[in-house]
């Protein structure tokens, strides 16, 4: 009975910790159940106003069919349909061992994948955050028509401590 409450306590000393004084002021993910297609970037709408400088995080949820080792975004803000800024980012998936990057303890493994630390909107709400993968395998011409392993894709804006 004494192990039980060891591990109890351990369990729940972990999960206080491990949300680590962040103040998630808006989280949302959208499913891709048959991959996530080429040509369907992801939309996150936001009509609240940010008054203060944000940390913006992706969240990306893959599982064992995912082919690669990393993966490409095109990210972008846009305020009252002018673009504010466009990122094109490489992420890190899995070690060079091939062991899955992220949390989780089944197949499938969560990214929390940093974007921008201190974003001040030059701009008014609201913003569209718009996400669209860019992976290719060398030697193709064209891209597949969707990315298989991914199961969601998420955003994630935090306030700044």
């Amino acid at each position: 009975m004494n192990n039980n409450w060891v591990l109890i306590s351990l369990i729940l000393l972990l999960l206080s910790t491990a949300c680590g004084g962040e103040d998630t002021l808006y989280r949302i993910d959208q499913n891709t159940p048959n991959g996530w297609k080429i040509d369907q970037p992801l939309i996150f709408e936001l009509e609240e106003e940010l008054s203060t400088a944000v940390d913006l995080y992706i969240h990306v949820r893959n599982n064992q069919s995912y082919p690669f080792s990393n993966i490409f975004l095109i990210a972008s803000i846009k305020s009252n349909d002018s673009l504010i800024e466009r990122d094109t980012l490489e992420f890190a998936m899995a070690k060079p061992n091939g062991e899955w990057l992220g949390s989780g303890f089944s197949s499938v493994k969560e990214s929390k994948l940093w974007w921008k630390e201190n974003w001040q909107p030059q701009t008014t709400a609201p913003y569209t955050i718009e996400i669209a993968q860019a992976n290719r395998v060398n030697g193709r011409e064209k891209a597949a028509p969707q990315l298989e392993g991914i199961i969601s894709v998420g955003l994630s804006i935090s306030a700044r401590e």
